[in-house]
């Protein structure tokens, strides 16, 4: 076991609505809010039997709590009225947890009421999952303390209709939750205040969104080919999706595309290598979590899986273009063989108007010779009549009018 300190602890109890024992039966009282006068004692004495306080004044005093808050965020005093009535009501278990922090982690991450209220809102769901219970039949509430140099949350839940009971039906079960379930709420907690999830989010969504915007204005004819060879690849029925059995092969060559993609853009670029960096962080986070608590390191590498999920989310809208830019080449060869076809009909009708021009032509060179002969002969003819009349030439000559 290694002596360096988890960054987060989580200890859980929990009260069931009966006891036989008093002393039992007390504390589930005390929770339940029946010694609201009590804690006025507990601030002046410090005393922190649990007998003595009432969580509910407890946790809403602002010397040592930033106020209570539930899913809905921080709550009035009527909330609080009403939350303190349903914990004197239910006949649900009650359970009462406290989720502390390293000293430096804590202050770093969870040094304040919004931290803390974006930790709890973000895991309690998953955790009550886990746990076997129903979010939705869950009420909650807790405090983040910050009168110590451990910040601490201290939180407190119980069902609003009790379902947790025995296969008989008499009794509640007990309030035992999974172990399992309250360490991974742990390394999630851990998680979600270093901001890792929002992180990867935010920027894998850059990475994205920016992809997309290239797909949607391809200029480079290097792209674009690789788009094409890329859709003639692709089956002609069936999934084309990228995690479907009939891509599986061609996911090598759509990842290739997607890192001349990242490559190619300087912005893409610098998204992606931010997307590397919180990968290997991550990583790192998750090894260290394990050498903290003394678990094994996991089998499969967080940061391998994440890499996969955007090749995954980046590989689909890269079929899906390859896809377009096939069907618009098919559109623009079509309409290639159909202006080809076009031009030569357009060239044959051409010719023959061009024949019937030359035809027309020649008749009109030939009328306008045959107009031009017809005016000489008749030019001739006249000349010669005028020649007569003059006694220069006599019809006994040979020349007949």
């Amino acid at each position: 076991m290694s002596d360096i300190k988890p960054n987060v602890n989580f200890m859980l109890q929990y009260y069931l609505p009966h006891y036989k024992d008093k002393k039992m039966q007390d504390k589930r009282d005390y929770y339940s809010s029946h010694k609201v006068n009590d804690y006025i004692k507990y601030v002046d004495t410090g005393i922190k039997d649990l007998k003595n306080i009432d969580f509910v004044e407890y946790t809403n005093n602002r010397t040592k709590s930033s106020g209570i808050f539930n899913k809905n965020g921080k709550m009035n005093k009527k909330e609080i009225s009403e939350v303190r009535e349903h914990l004197r009501e239910t006949q649900s278990v009650i359970w009462s947890g406290v989720i502390s922090f390293e000293e430096k982690f804590g202050l770093k991450w969870c040094n304040n009421h919004a931290q803390a209220e974006h930790i709890l809102k973000s895991e309690l769901p998953k955790f009550f999952k886990r746990s076997g219970l129903n979010p939705d039949n869950i009420e909650w509430f807790a405090g983040l303390h910050e009168n110590t140099d451990n910040r601490h949350i201290h939180l407190v839940f119980f069902e609003k209709q009790p379902i947790r009971i025995k296969k008989n039906g008499k009794a509640f079960s007990m309030g035992k939750l999974s172990i399992n379930a309250m360490k991974e709420f742990k390394l999630h907690i851990e998680e979600c205040a270093t901001d890792f999830r929002a992180r990867e989010i935010k920027i894998r969504t850059s990475v994205i969104k920016s992809v997309k915007e290239e797909l949607n204005g391809v200029s480079s004819f290097k792209l674009k080919n690789k788009l094409l060879k890329l859709a003639d690849k692709l089956p002609p029925t069936g999934h084309t999706y990228y995690e479907c059995q009939e891509i599986k092969n061609l996911q090598p060559f759509v990842d290739e595309i997607a890192n001349y993609i990242f490559n190619k853009n300087i912005n893409i670029k610098s998204y992606k290598e931010d997307f590397d960096d919180i990968v290997k962080e991550k990583d790192e986070f998750a090894l260290n979590y394990c050498k903290r608590n003394g678990y094994k390191n996991p089998t499969q590498s967080i940061g391998d899986k994440m890499m996969k999920d955007l090749y995954r989310r980046v590989g689909n809208p890269i079929i899906e273009k390859a896809k377009e830019i096939k069907k618009e080449e098919i559109k623009r060869q079509k309409y290639n063989a159909k202006y080809k076809s076009g031009k030569i009909i357009q060239k044959k009708k051409l010719q023959s108007l061009l024949n019937q021009c030359l035809y027309l032509n020649s008749l009109v060179e030939y009328e306008s010779i045959k107009a031009f002969q017809d005016y000489q002969r008749r030019l001739y003819e006249v000349r010669i009549k005028a020649l007569i009349e003059q006694g220069i030439i006599i019809e006994d000559d040979g020349f007949k009018m």
